[in-house]
Parts: structure tokens; C-alpha cells; sequence
């Protein structure tokens, strides 16, 4: 069995899957025409400038060459969650705890696979390693963004309590406690729900691709099984490593409530 190839003009009609959008959004008055237009032609261009940095990796598969692909891609998810939040400190300051949490729990979720289940020959090989890995970097990367923005935003609505429980003698940890677990779960809530629906409301991305290009569908499973449980431990581990570098942040070494610059301007 083969895949169907997709000619580049049967690839350009489905900007009109776009130009739909666009005419929702006007019509309804949404002001998002310029989001998604570029939107579209971003994501376009860097997946087709992807496709060809994968192939020239995959025919010129050298150590170095994939270990500086997963450092990008680390380093773009840690940029990215440390810009999308609002009320915590400065991209600048958040930029290594978010790297922290993302490649730890990465590294969590890949190594055992890597050498126990799909063990990979040669241990560099591309053709696993940068996809899979990819997949676990962006779900560590929302994971991380998620539960940073909730605690500061918790820490600023909520000073006032916080502020009370240390006077009362709790500790940093047991004041940010309630919101910290909120948070957590509020960031594993997605894929726990992809647990208890997957089959019956969607077929994975990944199973449905490994199918459409041949793949058995019972190997497809087993592998999008090794996905799910690899999401999960980088759910966990992420948000619970995000909730502890957030504490720290909110806290000075004599344990009073520091609120970060730019939530304490909103205030």
C-alpha cells in the first residue's frame, strides 16, 4: 500500500479552506482577517521549509546535525512559553526555568522509550528521534506556558490571601499550595481528556498519518499507544517542575510575596 501524493495545485486549493475563514470572521465582524491570513502563510512556509531541512537530515544523518535540530526546537518552545505569559516576570527571566521544565520532562518521557520500547539503531536515528521528540517539546512547550500564567495570575488576583497565610506562619508552599494544584490540572486536563476520547471521538494525527502512508493499522496503534503514555509523563512532570520554578519566582529567600514587575503595574 502508498500513500497519495498531493499534487502543489490540489495544495492550493485549500487556501480556500482559509478564505472561509476569513469571510466568517468579517462577516461576524471578528477582526481576525490579518491573524489568519498571515497565520496561514507562516505555518505554510516554515512546514514546507521543515520538509526539506527533514530530508536533507534524514540522507545526511550525522549526531551533531540532530542534536542542534532538537536544541532548536527546544530553544524556540522555551522562548515561546516564556513569552506567552501576561502576568509573570520578563521573557528574559522566565526563558530558563520554562527550559528547564520542558527538556526535563522531555527527557522523562523520551529516554525509556528510546531504549527500551522503539530502541533505535543507530541511538541518533532522525527519522524517529526529531518527530517523536518534536511532538513532546510542544506539549511540554503549551504544558509549561499554561500553568506559568495561571500561577502568576492566581499570585496577583490573590495577594491579598497569600500575604495573609505567611503572616499566619504557612510556608510559600503551603500558601501557593491550592493554586498550584489548580493550575497543574487545569494543564493536564487536555490530555487526560485525549486519553478517555481517543478512538472514539478522533483518530490521532500521528496513527492516521503512519495509516494513510501504509503503516498496519495494528503497528499504528501500538505506536500512537507509546504517544499517549509519553504526553501524559510530560503533562506531569513539566507542570509539576513549571509549579515549583513559578514558586520560587514569587518568593523572596525571607519568604514574602514577590510580585513580578509587570503584574504588580496591573494591579
Amino acid at each position: 500500500m502508498s500513500y497519495l501524493e498531493i499534487p502543489l495545485p490540489r495544495l492550493a486549493m485549500t487556501l480556500g479552506l482559509v478564505a472561509l475563514s476569513i469571510l466568517a470572521s468579517r462577516w461576524k465582524r471578528l477582526d481576525l482577517e490579518r491573524d489568519l491570513a498571515w497565520g496561514a502563510l507562516r505555518g505554510a512556509v516554515q512546514l514546507l521549509a521543515i520538509g526539506h531541512v527533514l530530508l536533507l537530515l534524514f540522507e545526511h544523518e550525522r549526531p551533531a546535525w540532530v542534536a542542534l535540530a532538537l536544541s532548536v526546537m527546544v530553544g524556540v518552545a522555551a522562548a515561546t512559553s516564556a513569552r506567552r505569559v501576561e502576568h509573570g516576570p520578563s521573557a528574559r527571566t522566565l526563558f530558563p526555568y520554562a527550559l528547564a521544565a520542558i527538556v526535563l520532562g522531555s527527557v522523562v518521557a523520551l529516554v525509556p522509550v528510546f531504549l527500551f520500547v522503539v530502541p533505535l539503531h543507530p541511538s541518533y536515528e532522525a527519522r524517529y528521534l526529531v518527530p517523536i521528540s518534536g511532538m513532546m517539546i510542544a506539549s511540554a512547550m503549551n504544558v509549561v506556558a499554561l500553568v506559568f500564567e495561571r500561577i502568576f495570575a492566581a499570585a496577583h488576583a490573590h495577594a491579598d490571601e497569600i500575604e495573609q497565610l505567611l503572616a499566619l506562619g504557612a510556608t510559600p508552599e503551603q500558601a501557593l499550595a491550592r493554586h498550584v494544584r489548580a493550575s497543574v490540572r487545569a494543564a493536564m486536563i487536555p490530555t487526560i481528556n485525549g486519553l478517555l476520547t481517543v478512538g472514539l471521538v478522533a483518530l490521532p494525527g500521528m496513527m492516521t498519518g503512519q495509516i494513510v502512508s501504509g503503516t498496519a493499522p495494528e503497528q499504528a496503534v501500538r505506536y500512537q499507544i507509546v504517544i499517549l503514555y509519553q504526553l501524559v509523563a510530560v503533562a506531569a512532570v513539566s507542570g509539576v517542575l513549571a509549579g515549583g520554578f513559578a514558586r520560587r519566582l514569587l518568593f523572596t529567600p525571607r519568604a514574602q510575596l514577590r510580585l513580578p514587575e509587570r503584574a504588580r503595574k496591573k494591579r
